[in-house]
């Protein structure tokens, strides 16, 4: 299977461009979407610092591209914006469509222990496989500079990852970040089925993931 990425979309918007790529993702065992905002370049060798972009329960990679306009701030910065899903999609486990809080669409950024889930791995492909399939692929990127931020699930995400992780990324910002997952029926019903029964063990992979 091809895991090197392939573009399905392009759209052009602040004098930059919005383009949409496919891939196989080992890590995850499905194919993967996600979005890059590239903005205008002042010359063919620049390179871009990276903003990761990490959308909250029941969305996909085309949320925030279509509908926050942050691609107007990002042209003007200079900064690429990366926006990747939020699940795997496409692994027909039983019962993963079947609520809106959990399974696709609801990866909460972690790597699930329990078996039937063993593909929900988003920790892993947010941190390790994306940047370097980027690095590997797109070299006006400049992925040693690289921040993260996100909404709701995804503000959990970014705050989880950046804390996990601060020599990997510049800052870290959160809007409406789900920030007590183990006390709040979204985390708890997520956690019980991607980490099992127990909470200890929630709290061990919430502050250090692998």
């Amino acid at each position: 299977m091809e895991t090197k990425p392939s573009e399905i979309s392009s759209s052009k918007m602040f004098g930059g461009y919005n383009k949409r790529y496919k891939h196989f993702s080992p890590t995850l065992g499905c194919s993967m979407t996600f979005y890059i905002y590239f903005p205008p370049s002042p010359s063919p060798s620049h390179k871009f610092p990276v903003l990761y972009w990490l959308s909250g329960l029941s969305c996909t990679d085309e949320n925030f591209i279509a509908k926050s306009g942050a691609q107007r701030v990002a042209s003007t910065e200079g900064i690429v914006l990366i926006a990747p899903d939020t699940s795997p999609r496409g692994l027909n486990v039983e019962g993963e469509a079947d609520s809106w809080d959990f399974g696709v669409g609801a990866g909460f950024y972690l790597n699930a222990t329990q078996e039937k889930w063993k593909n929900w791995r988003m920790y892993d492909y947010v941190v390790k496989e994306l940047p370097k399939l980027l690095s590997e692929n797109f070299p006006q990127l400049e992925t040693s500079k690289a921040s993260i931020f996100g909404h709701s699930m995804g503000g959990h995400g970014a705050l989880t990852i950046y804390l996990k992780n601060l020599d990997k990324y510049k800052s870290v910002s959160a809007f409406s970040p789900v920030a007590n997952p183990i006390n709040c029926p979204w985390g708890q019903k997520a956690f019980t089925n991607y980490l099992g029964p127990s909470k200890a063990d929630w709290e061990v992979k919430i502050s250090s993931d692998t």
